[in-house]
C-alpha cells in the first residue's frame, strides 16, 4: 500500500503559478518603479500590473521587441480572479542557503493563509533584509501587519499611476465582484 508523499489538506495550501511572479522582467519592472514600504526585515515594494499578452502566446525577435516598446514591460497579466502576485528575493545577506529558503516560505506562507496583509490587483515583491531567516512566523506576521495600511495606501496610489489598461481591468473586476450576474471577462 503507498501513500502519497504529499497531500494537499485545502486549495488555500497552494501557491499556483498564476499567483507568483518569476520572470526577471517583471521583478525588474517592480524594482524599478515600485513603490516601496520598509520594515526592519523586509523591502515591500508595490506595482499595478502590466497588461501584456496572453500567457502561453510566445513571442520572438522583432515581435517580443515591439510588444515591449508597446507595454513597457513584457510582464504577463495577472490572473483574472484579481488576485495579487507576489515575488521573493533573498540574497546572501539574509543568511545560507536554509536560512533564505526558510524565510522565503514564511512570505509565502503569510501571502496564502493571511490574505488580507495583502492588497488585490497589485503585483508584490518583498527584498528579505539582514536578520530575516532568523524569524518565526508570529514575527513576519507581525512586521507585516505593521504596514498593512502603508502597504494599501501604495497600492492605491500604483493602480492610479497605471495605464489605463490595467485600471481598465481592475474596474471591471471589481464591477464583476459587485454584481455576479454579469460575465466574466475573458
Amino acid at each position: 500500500m503507498t501513500t502519497p508523499a504529499r497531500q494537499r489538506s485545502s486549495a488555500s495550501a497552494s501557491f499556483p503559478r498564476a499567483r507568483r511572479i518569476r520572470k526577471r522582467a517583471d521583478f525588474v519592472r517592480i524594482q524599478n518603479g515600485g513603490h516601496r514600504v520598509t520594515t526592519r526585515h523586509l523591502l515591500i515594494l508595490v506595482a499595478a500590473p502590466t497588461a501584456a499578452t496572453p500567457r502561453g502566446a510566445a513571442r520572438r525577435g522583432k515581435e517580443r521587441s515591439a510588444a515591449l516598446s508597446e507595454s513597457g514591460a513584457a510582464a504577463a497579466p495577472p490572473s483574472p480572479g484579481a488576485a495579487s502576485r507576489l515575488g521573493l528575493v533573498a540574497s546572501r545577506k539574509v543568511g545560507g542557503a536554509v536560512a533564505r529558503n526558510r524565510a522565503k516560505r514564511l512570505l509565502r506562507e503569510a501571502f496564502r493563509k493571511f490574505p488580507e496583509l495583502f492588497p488585490d490587483h497589485v503585483d508584490i515583491v518583498v527584498i528579505l533584509r539582514t536578520g530575516a531567516g532568523s524569524l518565526g512566523l508570529e514575527d513576519v506576521l507581525a512586521e507585516l501587519r505593521s504596514v498593512v495600511p502603508v502597504v494599501r495606501r501604495r497600492a492605491r496610489d500604483a493602480l492610479a499611476a497605471a495605464p489605463p489598461i490595467a485600471a481598465a481591468a481592475r474596474d471591471a473586476d471589481e464591477r464583476a465582484e459587485a454584481n455576479p450576474a454579469l460575465p466574466a471577462r475573458g
